[in-house]
């Protein structure tokens, strides 16, 4: 079902409206300082002026929403075709209601933008903020560069395995940010990455993420991103949420076949659609950030088939839905996606857990949510099997063939694909 742009406007208008929202809303300075609790940063400060100054005022006075939804808006009807498929059945089916926690939900988004959006583009505040949150992770016995007793210690903050193993493995995708700093401007090369290696500048998992390593038959570019995606799908499999996972299959398989080489660029990294003064403010002349030259539509497959799988296998969805609506990735351009991609979701898995950490009544989501999810992956099965047969086999049952080879053992081949990581 393609949706028009009418239909789409209407879509997204009936969904605001139904969910208790509208484009005048204004934020609450309360629950702002809330949330800002919750997330470590009550004690944040920063020299970066123009996010010492957003801080300082979202915490005194309620700040306009209308630009927040007006890019969401331009986002959607961009890269969320899917989603909007969704949101008609969803009101349809009369899924959608009012909650304090969607409201809450509009306030992280807010707040996860200006904060991705200033450490895409801004060195300092990148290295004062990350800074930030790992001493926030020492004081509940988290040490990064420890991996093993991190992913022990984080389990009882996340709640469940994926979301432990999430948080470790973006961690080390952060060193995309790091490197070229750690470098001064030299080139990205196997002698420059053995050296920060060797001088304890970059860990071990660091390492094997920087150096990949393409022959003419095989991409291993982007192996980590592949094993993230399938960590999920195997998750979905598993938990009888079989059509979002060919999903994740779908967009793990077209990484392999169009191999997808980063280079390291200065440049800033803004929403397509923003033209308010605060995004400009956030220019920097040194920022290097990662570019992947990602195909539109599996970029738009990767942000419902990630928004369904959090719907149905997480909690705390107000603070983990914000994550893939905030303008800087929904209205990313396609080559910037996955660097933003990284940082929202560090920014977010953090945020999650800090507040398992706080003590806060879990969030478990609306009581139909596995009906919901399912309804969801039907639609995502769709657009992944176009993609799978567009940009990876056109042939006949291609897809559900490779599909059904691939899990057939979906934890072997998921091990087997984490030990050529590290072997490579």
């Amino acid at each position: 079902m393609n949706l028009s742009p009418e239909e789409s406007e209407s879509v997204i208008t009936d969904a605001i409206a139904v969910l208790g929202l509208s484009i005048d809303m204004k934020t609450d300075p309360v629950l702002i300082r809330d949330i800002l609790c919750e997330a470590k940063l009550d004690d944040f400060q920063t020299s970066f002026v123009p996010m010492k100054q957003f801080l300082d005022d979202i915490v005194s006075r309620p700040q306009c929403l209308a630009p927040l939804f007006e890019q969401i808006q331009w986002g959607l009807l961009k890269n969320g075709s899917a989603v909007l498929e969704f949101l008609k059945r969803a009101l349809d089916e009369h899924w959608l209601a009012p909650s304090p926690n969607i409201i809450k939900s509009v306030h992280v988004t807010y707040i996860v933008e200006a904060i991705t959006a200033a450490m895409c583009n801004s060195p300092v505040f990148f290295d004062e903020y990350v800074k930030h949150i790992r001493v926030k992770q020492q004081d509940i016995g988290i040490d990064s560069k420890h991996v093993l007793k991190s992913f022990i210690r984080k389990l009882p903050g996340s709640l469940n395995l994926f979301a432990s193993a999430k948080a470790i493995s973006l961690d080390m995708a952060m060193v995309y940010f790091r490197v070229t700093r750690e470098l001064g401007g030299r080139p990205i090369n196997k002698a420059a990455i053995d050296e920060l290696y060797n001088g304890k500048k970059i860990s071990f998992l660091e390492h094997k993420l920087l150096l990949p390593f393409c022959d003419k038959t095989h991409c291993v570019c982007n192996d980590w991103l592949r094993i993230n995606i399938y960590e999920a799908g195997v998750t979905e499999y598993k938990n009888g949420f079989v059509m979002n996972a060919m999903a994740a299959h779908a967009l793990s398989e077209d990484v392999l076949k169009s191999c997808h080489r980063e280079s390291f660029q200065l440049r800033q990294v803004y929403p397509q659609s923003a033209n308010q003064e605060f995004y400009k403010s956030l220019a920097t002349d040194d920022n290097y950030v990662p570019v992947v030259a990602l195909n539109e539509e599996w970029v738009r497959l990767y942000l419902s088939w990630n928004m369904a799988f959090i719907l149905g296998e997480l909690n705390n969805l107000h603070y983990l839905f914000p994550k893939l609506l905030i303008p800087s990735l929904l209205c990313a351009s396609s080559e910037n996606f996955l660097a933003v991609r990284i940082v929202s979701l560090w920014v977010s898995i953090n945020n999650s857990m800090f507040l398992n950490f706080h003590d806060a009544d879990k969030v478990t989501g609306p009581e139909n949510r596995r009906e919901m999810a399912q309804a969801w992956g039907e639609i995502n099965q769709r657009y992944a099997e176009k993609l799978f047969n567009d940009r990876v086999d056109a042939k006949q049952d291609s897809f559900l063939i490779s599909f059904q080879q691939r899990f057939a053992r979906p934890y072997f081949k998921l091990f087997k694909q984490i030990m050529g990581f590290m072997q490579r």
